[in-house]
């Protein structure tokens, strides 16, 4: 490609070559913007350490049951360090919400956004999300869960194995039922918490991790 290009240069250098000169260019900086764009990109390599990874993305399916709610839905997931954005659509009794959550511990700030575009921030958006729940939602700790991690603070692991495991913390009991290598690591893609009578059960179809 090079060598041609050389060659058509040296042929519009004659007289009159001028626009012939402008056409080569032209051609030569399309040819240079296309290789840049099918270079490939650089594989991101998760950290081993799982808690150090300060962005990733997951989506899936959600189901979640209480006295006196309960249905499915799907669920997209967005982390950047402390920050998350969730999407949830279609669960009954939860309906289609947007969750924006900033800070660490069991009750970070809360934005939420319901489907008919209603707005609610902090203990409106809690109260709103625990009515839709049927109870206490353990939000500030999932982002960890999702991960296959406890959050900071006490807990407990039931079992582990190379198969599954189960962790107790905050009320919540986490049952670990598979997982998957396909994102470059190793990370839970079926799971479910319980609480009383609440459960969500979560299925993963795709982890992208560190982006």
């Amino acid at each position: 490609m090079i060598r041609r290009l050389q060659t058509a240069w040296r042929m519009s250098s004659a007289p009159g070559g001028q626009t012939a000169r402008s056409v080569v260019l032209i051609v030569a900086l399309a040819a240079l913007a296309g290789c840049a764009a099918l270079a490939p990109r650089p594989k991101i390599v998760p950290p081993e350490d799982l808690s150090r990874m300060e962005r990733w993305q997951a989506s899936g399916r959600l189901g979640v049951s209480g006295p006196q709610t309960g249905g499915s839905g799907s669920f997209q997931w967005r982390q950047v360090g402390d920050r998350s954005e969730i999407d949830i659509r279609g669960p009954v009794g939860v309906g289609s919400v947007r969750l924006e959550l900033h800070g660490g511990g069991a009750h970070p700030t809360l934005k939420l956004q319901t489907g008919d575009g209603q707005k609610l921030q902090a203990q409106a958006a809690w109260d709103e999300l625990e009515a839709r729940l049927g109870g206490p939602a353990p939000v500030g700790e999932l982002r960890y869960w999702m991960l296959g991690l406890a959050a900071p603070g006490e807990h407990e692991w039931l079992e582990r194995s190379a198969d599954g495991a189960s962790l107790q913390q905050n009320g919540w009991r986490i049952d670990y039922q598979r997982y998957g290598n396909e994102a470059g690591a190793r990370v839970p893609v079926r799971m479910r918490a319980s609480s009383g009578d609440a459960r969500v059960r979560i299925v993963v179809d795709r982890w992208r991790l560190g982006q």
